[in-house]
């Protein structure tokens, strides 16, 4: 354990404070500011520096020891906990680690696995999607090429359509473990300008994804499926870096919004 380091604190106003002082404690904790390890300061000294009461501090240190980052012991204090115990998993910590990242090597492993789950679902959804939700599937893809022109709307409906692909592969756990990460990687994508022409191709790999689960070819849908991973994984790399610096946070219930 190491001497006790002071936390940055800017005081806080804003409803819901607790997870103002998570997201602040949680980004201090994954950019190194605050290295595992470190002592923190007491409750009644963080609800000082935050301007918040210890009830809110309370509440906030709870919710970091769930995604593992800290640790208390009653009577002994609070502790940084080794990178080894975080929840990697986490939404909150993923988009910080993939945010402060100086190399982008979480953003690397991030799109890496979202592959390995997108495609995989793809090829089972092929086979194993139901009438309703290749019907969603259509009606999703109809919607979003109305508006491909039109970023934010496209966001949301391509995160359902990406859902809907993980519901149809027909393995409950497949969609729990893709949940997550998606709630990261389409946060990360409100950090950069999506092109007209970008949404256009993006368009086309959908279209190409959806007629392969509709004709029942496990390999077509795999194969497209891919190209789609390999094209978001371009846009996000060349947009992500200069737009970085336009936060975008993650509550605890794990739902993002921009900062």
């Amino acid at each position: 354990m190491t001497r006790a380091i002071p936390v940055t604190a800017k005081p806080i106003t804003q409803a819901r404070l607790h997870q103002r002082v998570v997201e602040e404690l949680l980004r201090q904790i994954v950019s190194g500011a605050l290295p595992p390890g470190t002592t923190l300061p007491s409750e009644p000294e963080l609800a000082r520096q935050f301007g918040v009461s210890r009830i809110v501090i309370r509440e906030a240190i709870r919710i970091l020891v769930e995604k593992g980052l800290i640790t208390v012991r009653h009577g002994s204090g609070m502790w940084v906990q080794s990178i080894e115990q975080w929840n990697h998993l986490d939404p909150m910590v993923l988009l910080e680690e993939v945010r402060s990242s100086p190399d982008a090597s979480w953003l690397s492993e991030l799109l890496e696995l979202c592959e390995i789950l997108d495609v995989g679902a793809a090829e089972r959804a092929a086979t194993r999607r139901t009438p309703e939700q290749l019907s969603r599937l259509r009606d999703l893809v109809e919607r979003m090429r109305k508006v491909v022109d039109d970023p934010a709307a496209y966001l949301d409906l391509d995160a359902l359509f990406h859902a809907t692909i993980a519901e149809s592969a027909g393995n409950r756990l497949l969609r729990d473990a893709q949940r997550p990460l998606s709630e990261v990687l389409f946060a990360n994508w409100l950090w950069a300008t999506r092109a007209p022409e970008e949404l256009t191709r993006f368009q086309q790999d959908h279209e190409a994804i959806y007629e392969a689960i509709a004709a029942g070819d496990p390999l077509g849908a795999r194969q497209a499926m891919h190209r789609h991973a390999q094209h978001v994984a371009s846009a996000l790399r060349a947009g992500i870096a200069p737009a970085a610096g336009e936060l975008v946070t993650t509550g605890s219930d794990g739902r993002h919004a921009a900062a």
